[in-house]
């Protein structure tokens, strides 16, 4: 008989460590989650504050205006291609304004093209 008391001790076993997989895998996908959710606050927080502070030297932004052309009092806005070459004609079809802004303390200047102007 030892031999089906080896059997019962070793499928007790195998239930007990059944039962204890179970439990951690439900503990690892709830620090998962936990995990994706506190990864997606703090994108959202740098995306709120992506327009705010220099990513050089963390000062604050000022708006400038960055214009081409030769005559000073009519000065062109720059645009920028956000759709190419999305006609059958060819060419381009939209374009959005480039923003920028300068850093008040080290001066370095963060331009991107503002596509929810379009």
């Amino acid at each position: 008989m030892p031999y089906r008391d080896e059997q019962q001790a070793l499928l007790l076993e195998v239930a007990n460590l059944e039962q204890e997989n179970r439990r951690l895998q439900g503990a690892l996908s709830e620090a998962e989650d936990r995990f994706k959710s506190l990864l997606s606050g703090e994108y959202e927080e740098r995306r709120k504050t992506l327009r705010m502070s220099c990513v050089m030297c963390s000062g604050n932004l000022l708006p400038v205006a960055i214009v081409a052309g030769h005559d000073v009092r009519n000065p062109l806005p720059l645009k920028m291609s956000t759709l190419r070459f999305g006609s059958p004609e060819g060419g381009f079809t939209a374009s959005a304004p480039v923003r920028s802004y300068a850093c008040g303390t080290c001066g370095y200047i963060h331009s991107f093209i503002d596509m929810q102007g379009i």
